[in-house]
């Protein structure tokens, strides 16, 4: 099997891990209310069962760094199986809580290893976009497997499914081949694990390094994205009067991104800098949340969707994508995917907790634009200063 065939099996991994997380995740709340646990208890779980995970991304990093991706790939599959099995029995919430933390970490490790796999074998716009792509298949088609599934076979046989299918990727990883660690050499010229991690953050961290700002606009990116399952539930249901709306809004950005990424960044913007789609991507947010400053209706919510989808499909894979080029030179792709990782985290846990507040202190969606805009201002700014860095990116 050539190094292609390899990464086209790996985008095949990511789309039916995607496919198996979202067939769960859009039955899971009402599962949870039908055990009897209340709206804060069932938003704590689904918040630890999405959030640990990438908090730990530096960690899992260093580690990768070490043992390589191919070992985190077939753990992290194995750890979210069985974090996951807790949703077939009545368990109590201290019990959800640990197995949520274990399914997360091990949902965010194998993504981790999954992603820095694929950007050795090709650095590309292509490649990325592909990744990207596989992503969104699997949240389009996820949540109408699992309907069927729910169906025919119940919440708690539908939860063994998913336990299968990650056993059996965790199976089939086992038989892919992968890149060696990235620091086998570092270890065999007999260097200690300290030496290891000060080298790895002078080299990620130092002043000659642009990745630091990197990770600033990782961290407004998914601040500004934390967003969306905010605004578009609450704006359509007030724009559409049913809410049924927010489900359609799901699938139609799911949809536009699927359609439009490829011929995008591929070949329309094909020759065009990776900070330059960055531009764009957030200009986008600009249009999207400024539409959120005048009256709620229908139209409101079209705009703002289809701005969001576009800033979505353009920023999300060239951040990838630079964090690759950047580190790619010195074997760090790993280390800078977990970091990256880390804070995408850390910035969905506040972008949700602040976008909220303010949509209560403002009694509506108008709020969030206080919140956003100025973090896109600061963002613009920022890809000025990364292309004086890295005037060649």
């Amino acid at each position: 099997m050539t190094s292609e065939d390899r990464g086209y099996s790996l985008l095949l991994v990511v789309v039916v891990t995607g496919m198996t997380t979202y067939m769960l995740y859009p039955l899971l709340t009402v599962q949870l209310l039908k055990q009897g646990f209340d709206a804060a208890d069932a938003g704590l779980i689904l918040g630890v069962l999405s959030g640990v995970g990438p908090l730990c991304s530096s960690v899992c990093g260093q580690v990768m760094s070490r043992t390589g991706a191919k070992p985190i790939a077939v753990a992290g599959l194995a750890l979210r199986a069985c974090g996951l099995a807790v949703f077939a029995t009545n368990a109590t919430l201290p019990v959800y809580l640990l197995c949520s933390a274990a399914a997360s970490l091990g949902s965010s490790s194998a993504s981790l290893a999954v992603k820095t796999e694929l950007m050795r074998r090709a650095t590309s716009r292509r490649m990325v976009t592909l990744r990207s792509m596989a992503v969104n298949s699997g949240a389009l088609v996820g949540p109408a497997v699992g309907a069927g599934l729910f169906a025919l076979l119940g919440f708690r046989r539908l939860v063994f499914v998913s336990i299968a299918l990650y056993a059996v990727l965790a199976l089939l990883m086992t038989l892919l081949r992968f890149s060696p660690p990235e620091e086998s050499r570092k270890a065999s010229k007999g260097s200690s694990a300290a030496q290891d991690w000060r080298e790895q953050s002078r080299k990620l961290f130092g002043r000659a390094s642009a990745f630091p700002i990197l990770l600033v606009l990782t961290f407004i990116y998914w601040t500004v994205y934390a967003q969306w399952s905010l605004v578009v539930p609450i704006g359509s249901y007030a724009g559409f009067h049913t809410q049924t709306a927010s489900n359609a809004v799901y699938m139609g950005n799911a949809v536009f991104i699927l359609l439009l990424q490829y011929p995008l960044l591929v070949h329309a913007l094909g020759k065009v800098k990776d900070t330059t789609i960055l531009l764009l991507g957030f200009a986008s947010f600009v249009c999207a949340f400024g539409v959120l400053l005048i009256p709620t209706s229908a139209l409101q919510v079209v705009v703002f969707a289809l701005s969001f989808s576009l800033s979505e499909l353009l920023i999300s894979p060239t951040l990838d994508l630079l964090t690759g080029k950047i580190r790619a030179v010195d074997s760090m792709l790993g280390c800078a995917y977990g970091w990256t990782g880390t804070f995408s985290g850390i910035a969905s846990l506040v972008g949700s907790f602040v976008g909220g507040w303010l949509i209560k202190v403002c009694n509506g969606i108008s709020g969030v634009p206080l919140l956003c805009l100025p973090l896109v201002a600061c963002s613009l700014l920022l890809i000025m200063l990364f292309k004086k860095k890295e005037p060649s990116l």
